[in-house]
């Protein structure tokens, strides 16, 4: 059985097509706004460009989030 590893795949952002560094739950990336292809699963893969602005469009979420524990 073939192992697929992080690094082997691309991100699941449409027309990039450099190596995941990050993956992350393919609703939270979808409502981030980011332009994600169709088949991705239940995981996103994202590159070091699009993990940065993943967190961009996310951080007043996160900063919400945070305040409410």
């Amino acid at each position: 059985m073939a192992e697929r590893t992080e690094a082997s795949r691309t991100c699941s952002v449409v027309g990039c097509g450099k190596d995941v560094e990050r993956s992350l739950g393919f609703k939270k990336v979808e409502e981030s706004g980011l332009d994600i292809g169709e088949d991705v699963g239940r995981k996103a893969g994202l590159c070091k460009e699009h993990y940065k602005e993943y967190k961009k469009l996310t951080k007043k979420d996160r900063v919400l989030e945070s305040i409410g524990r």
